[in-house]
């Protein structure tokens, strides 16, 4: 035999090998139990691994007792688990021989929910029914299965029940397979049944001042869930007049003939309870002085349901907590009186955050933030923080008491050191804040405060008016505003969010520039169907010379361009020039406008559109002066926030502007 026929008879023995190997490969032992190997046959849309673990229970039975009905019941569990992934006419046979189990899959073609038809409905229309339904189970497009059905037969009564239609039923579904789509038409048959109207309550002769109560509630007609919400409006009401223990149990009279449905109500109110101590448990950290006067429960006072909630919500929102709990402890009956048990849990104090980006004009960008909460158990907060960019650095530092002395005040005192190069002069600057915010109202939180801020421009263009005032230092009283309605601060899909400024330096404070300023910004986020998000946002500002200041310094001018404003821009190079570079203005306008959209898992991108400019005597605006970009950005959701690369476009490209900018940033730019 020749070295090349050994050669090919060696490499053909392993091809045997192989094979052999590979149709086999249901036997070795992660597919036998007891000796019995279970083979699948036909498997597509599952691995045969998940099969497995499906019927594992019932491998289990058949290596004790080898009885085909265990293998029958291994059958039906396999494909309801293939019809709940929306194969309805899916078969499994089994055949038993020796030492193995043959499982033969025909799986066939997978449907998906398709067009819902409503017959016999008159009270509602289609369109009312169709609203009525979950938005999953139209919009998108989910696999057919029976509990699907059974959910959309359900969510019809429901929504008659809601009207009156008490005895509403959903015939069994018409069903109509469309192979060629690979969808499932349901028709639903709908028997309406009276309308029943609402006949009052009975029972409350004893308490005359609930039926006005409860006159919210009722409607001419009778609905489905009225005892339910009838017993819990009671139990708030005498909960809240420090009843804790009351009970309530209210039936449905149902009158056929004159179909009218009234509400039997059986009410036991329980005794007055009152506060006798309030415990507090699970805090290391945080006084339990600090928790009471959060809390705000004072012993000898009714126990009202309000109230304990209201005590959980002021510590909720302190932030230093994991979770809260405020529960009324057992009851004295001799006294009339029970304590309170608030039972917290805590989170960790510190916290380290790092940020990042990049631009076209300024780098890479990174930043850092540590911060202790709860400093001497009173909810006070240190914070340390830089960025360092090829631009210049930044560093703050904050000490706050966030609840001073249990109260929504927020003293605070910081201070910044700045150095940045601006494309037509470098300045340093240094200063501090001292602060009094309180949320004034739900949502919304002003401060109040002064700032003082020493200010050291240097390598100024020299094309820059020589009247600018380079060195200088000022300070100023302040007026912030933020109203935050979005439904997340990190990933916002609805909601608005306004904040305001206005400042005022005088002579008389010390301060070599004396300014009014006035700046703000509103942002808008709307959902849209399929996912899609469109988020605006405008701002603005405009400062002002007082007094003995003719002009204002660069270095307290406005400037726009880059990531916050127009990004199709370099960082602060739009408005006026000087030998081409920019001088800055006393007034900006920038708006920016992007619909945000998923592509895939956490990934989603967006398109967008930026118009912004700036102005160097806000006596003299010309909006036909702005500029704008367009531009695709792609966004990774995380827990932390959001990812961000923009590349952004200029079409109206004057003298050294590049076509394209890129942004890299972890937030959204608005």
């Amino acid at each position: 035999m020749t070295e090349v026929t050994r050669g090919l008879t060696g490499a053909a023995a392993v091809l045997v090998a192989l094979c052999f190997c590979v149709t086999c490969r249901s036997a070795g032992p992660a597919e036998e139990q007891g000796g019995i190997r279970f083979d699948f046959r036909g498997v597509d849309a599952f691995s045969e691994r998940e099969l497995r673990e499906v019927i594992q229970r019932d491998v289990e039975r058949y290596a004790q007792e080898r009885r085909f009905s265990v293998l029958d019941d291994a059958a039906f569990r396999l494909a309801h688990h293939y019809r709940l992934a929306g194969y309805a006419e899916v078969r499994v046979e089994v055949r038993e021989f020796p030492n193995r189990v043959l499982f033969r899959v025909h799986e066939a073609s997978r449907y998906r929910l398709g067009r819902v038809h409503f017959r016999g409905n008159h009270t509602f229309a289609d369109r009312d029914l169709e609203a009525a339904l979950p938005g999953g189970l139209l919009g998108g497009s989910p696999v057919y299965t029976q509990q699907s059905v059974e959910l959309l037969r359900a969510e019809v009564r429901s929504a008659y029940g809601r009207k009156g239609h008490i005895e509403a039923r959903v015939e069994d579904p018409g069903l109509s397979f469309d192979a060629a789509e690979e969808k499932v038409h349901v028709t639903l048959n709908i028997i309406e049944g009276p309308r029943y109207l609402f006949g009052g309550f009975q029972g409350l002769g004893e308490h005359p001042d609930l039926t006005e109560k409860l006159s919210a509630l009722a409607e001419k007609h009778y609905r489905s869930g009225m005892e339910g919400e009838v017993e819990a409006a009671l139990l708030d009401h005498f909960r809240d007049a420090g009843r804790p223990f009351a009970r309530v149990h209210t039936a449905p009279r149902i009158d056929p003939e004159a179909r009218r449905v009234e509400l039997e109500v059986d009410v036991r109110p329980g005794p007055v309870a009152r506060i006798s101590q309030v415990r507090v448990s699970g805090n290391g950290r945080t006084r339990d002085a600090f928790i009471l006067e959060r809390a705000s429960l004072e012993e000898g006072r009714l126990v009202r349901a309000s109230d304990l909630r209201h005590a959980e919500e002021r510590l909720r929102v302190t932030g230093l907590f994991r979770t809260v709990r405020v529960t009324p402890g057992e009851f004295q009956e001799d006294r009339g009186t029970l304590p309170v048990d608030v039972v917290v849990e805590e989170k960790s104090p510190g916290e380290v955050a790092v940020r990042g980006g990049y631009g076209s004009l300024e780098g890479p960008r990174l930043g850092a933030d540590a911060a202790y909460d709860n400093l001497f158990g009173g909810g006070e907060v240190v914070r340390l923080g830089g960025t360092v960019s090829r631009l210049g650095f930044r560093g703050d530092a904050e000490a706050a008491v966030p609840y001073f002395l249990g109260t929504d005040f927020r003293p605070s005192v910081s201070g910044f050191y700045e150095n940045r190069e601006y494309p037509s002069f470098e300045a340093t600057s240094f200063g501090g804040v001292v602060s009094l915010s309180y949320p004034v109202w739900p949502s919304v939180e002003a401060t109040v405060g002064t700032r003082y801020s020493e200010v050291l421009t240097e390598e100024v263009d020299e094309e820059v008016p020589p009247e600018d005032l380079l060195d200088f230092n000022y300070l100023a009283l302040f007026l912030s505003w933020r109203w935050d309605r979005r439904d997340s601060a990190l990933m916002p899909s609805r909601g608005w969010l306004v904040r305001g400024l206005v400042e005022w330096s005088d002579r008389g404070f010390g301060s070599d520039v004396q300014f009014l300023r006035g700046e703000g910004r509103v942002t808008g986020f709307l959902p849209l169907p399929w996912g899609l998000v469109l988020a605006a946002s405008a701002q603005g500002g405009v400062i002002a010379p007082i007094d003995e200041t003719d002009l204002i310094p660069i270095s307290l001018r406005y400037f726009a361009g880059g990531t916050g404003t127009v990004r199709g821009f370099k960082p602060d190079t739009i408005g006026p020039r000087v030998d081409d570079e920019p001088l800055g203005g006393e007034v900006f306008l920038a708006g920016q406008v992007e619909v945000r959209f998923p592509i895939w898992d956490a990934f989603h991108g967006a398109v967008f559109t930026d118009r912004g400019g700036v102005w160097f005597d806000r006596r003299d605006v010309d909006l036909d002066e702005t500029r704008y970009s367009v531009g695709l950005g792609v966004r990774y959701y995380t827990p932390a926030g959001a990812f961000v690369a923009d590349v952004a476009w200029n079409p109206s490209r004057e003298d050294d502007e590049r076509a394209v900018e890129l942004h890299l940033s972890i937030g959204f730019p608005f």
